[in-house]
């Protein structure tokens, strides 16, 4: 992707960011020449039209916003299979990677940050756009200190897509309205709960709710006040205790009920004048200003004589005259380097797939150096190999030039998490933030695992294996059902013997019949193998009497259907 031309427009320079929908890459638009972010979607949402054409109108939407805290979308486009959304590029950090170096905040900054975030807020709840996936990590500071509020569009289109609930519920819990836990729709209140969880982030340095798994964290989101909410309103002055308890309100009816309510709040406790007060607009005037004393006379007709030069005048007159001279020799030095013949050109040659010694050693045989700007995970290339290059193999550029090169790090493998005693939506979820999939799913009888929870899983626990590999779930039927096995070949004695152990009856109902067969072994069975019954449902079983052996019943035989 690096290097590559999105769109016959967006050249592609190099990957900034990574998320559970997207890649982001830092671009530089050619016909504009000015650089910007590309979102790319992730194949697998790419690949379903339904998610693709309600991301496009969302992100269309999303680009109507034009506000300082909001970081402007300038173009959507699809590229063959990638669908991609040009944005503003912002050189800074996410404010995740600022409270994770400094949290606690001091109560200024923090207000600060939040009164951005909320007039963010306001202008997009103005414009009927609601964010859904208000978190530390959709939020960007500059380096001079700007919020601007990111993903608009993107949230909303997962979360009304068909897609599973999963990757929503992985990526935003811990910041989860109570009615986004409840699966409700929602309103610009739950940007603002949402908010409410950043400002108590950026106060406490830790999130509102912990827990062992996802769905326990929505559920706190629920039923529990955060564990410092307390703390926070004691030791801090009375308007800012009110408003953080209003803004983590459960019951809508206490939260406070829109962005512009919460701005004018924030402005008053910071000691701001409100942006939103009324003002007259005035007209145009046309305003004459005072003319000198000399200028009005020059209309009555009288004679204004020019003043004469000073040493002052005189000195500023000379060092121009020196300036310009020293202009002139620079340009003429420039000059000159143009007249100096130019390094020779090369092709560049094509460094991919090779080892990266290999690769510097060509680059140099052809008069080029070689710069590591990323080491990342890949399938299809070794470890130490050449993912992709700047410029590409072919390209004329003169010798000395600097080619930026992606090394592989090999297959990435994950850590497979333990799934056992959770339920199926919960192994899920813990599938997912694995970067695994869930793979096929077995019933089996356990008097000690409840119905529906996760007996064990293959591989198992803590076992490093490739990403986006599937684990194997089997899952508890309770103690009222059993799943019969295959009897069929094993030894009756054996069998009757542990019949009682897997929750089954014999019933001393026995065929014998003549067969190749050692004497003794199952040939048939009743209940079938695989078919789930209640516990103590009893067997009846046709078993060889030997191949010289006397067929007892031989007219009678199982009816399986």
């Amino acid at each position: 992707m690096i290097g590559s031309l999105l769109g016959n427009r967006y050249r592609i320079l190099e990957l900034i960011g990574e998320g559970g929908m997207a890649l982001v890459y830092k671009a530089e638009c050619t016909l504009l020449q000015r650089i910007v972010a590309i979102k790319i979607l992730r194949a697998q949402y790419s690949s379903d039209k339904e998610f693709v054409e309600r991301f496009r109108r969302e992100a269309q939407s999303a680009a109507s916003l034009s506000h300082s805290n909001v970081v402007n979308i300038f173009d959507v486009g699809q590229d063959g299979a990638t669908h991609y959304i040009v944005m503003e590029y912002i050189s800074g950090t996410t404010l995740k990677d600022l409270i994770n170096r400094e949290a606690p905040f001091t109560l200024n900054r923090a207000l600060r940050i939040t009164l951005q975030i909320s007039e963010a807020l306001r202008h997009a709840h103005e414009h009927n756009i609601i964010h859904r996936d208000i978190k530390p990590h959709n939020i960007l500071i500059t380096s001079d200190g700007i919020v601007k509020v990111t993903d608009f569009g993107i949230a909303r289109a997962v979360t009304t897509s068909g897609y599973t609930q999963t990757g929503v519920v992985m990526g935003s819990v811990q910041y989860f309205s109570p009615e986004q836990a409840k699966g409700l729709p929602v309103g610009p209140q739950s940007d603002l709960y949402s908010l409410g969880c950043v400002l108590y982030e950026m106060l406490t340095g830790e999130v509102p709710f912990q827990g062992e798994s996802p769905i326990a964290v929505a559920l706190k989101h629920l039923q529990e006040e955060p564990p410092l909410l307390k703390e926070i309103v004691a030791q801090q002055p009375k308007p800012v205790g009110a408003l953080i308890q209003r803004l983590l309100a459960k019951d809508l009816e206490k939260r406070y009920p829109s962005a512009l309510v919460l701005s004018k709040d924030l402005q008053e406790i910071l000691g701001l004048k409100p942006e939103h007060d009324e003002f007259e607009d005035y007209p145009t005037q046309v305003l004459e200003l005072p003319r000198r004393e000399e200028e009005k006379n020059l209309g009555k007709g009288q004679r204004v004589e020019k003043p004469k030069k000073t040493f002052k005048t005189r000195l500023l007159n000379f060092t121009a005259v020196i300036i310009s001279i020293m202009m002139a020799l620079v340009l003429a030095g420039v000059g000159y380097l143009y007249l100096i013949p130019a390094k020779p050109e090369v092709a560049v040659p094509d460094l991919v797939g090779f080892e990266l010694r290999e690769a510097e050693k060509l680059a140099e045989e052809n008069g080029l150096k070689l710069n590591v700007v990323k080491r990342e995970p890949n399938e299809m290339v070794q470890p130490g190999g050449i993912i992709s290059q700047v410029p590409k193999a072919g390209m004329i550029v003169r010798r000395g030039r600097v080619v930026d090169v992606v090394v592989s790090l090999g297959i990435e493998t994950v850590m497979v998490p333990d799934l056992t005693g959770k339920t199926l939506i919960e192994a899920e979820i813990l599938l997912d933030q694995a970067g695994l999939k869930r793979g096929d799913v077995y019933s089996e009888s356990n008097r000690n695992v409840p119905e529906d929870h996760i007996i064990r899983q293959k591989p198992a626990p803590n076992t490093k294996i490739q990403k986006g590999a599937a684990v194997d779930i089997y899952r508890s039927l309770g103690p009222e059902y059993v799943e019969v096995p295959n009897f069929i070949g094993a030894s009756l004695v054996k069998v009757q013997s542990e019949l009682p152990s897997l929750g089954l009856v014999f019933n001393n109902s026995v065929i014998y019949k003549t067969s190749p067969y050692l004497q003794g072994n199952i040939l048939d069975q009743k209940p079938l193998p695989g078919e789930v019954v209640p516990l103590n449902t009893e067997m009846s079983f046709v078993v060889s009497s030997g191949p010289t052996g006397i067929n007892t019943e031989p007219e009678r035989a199982f009816d399986h259907n």
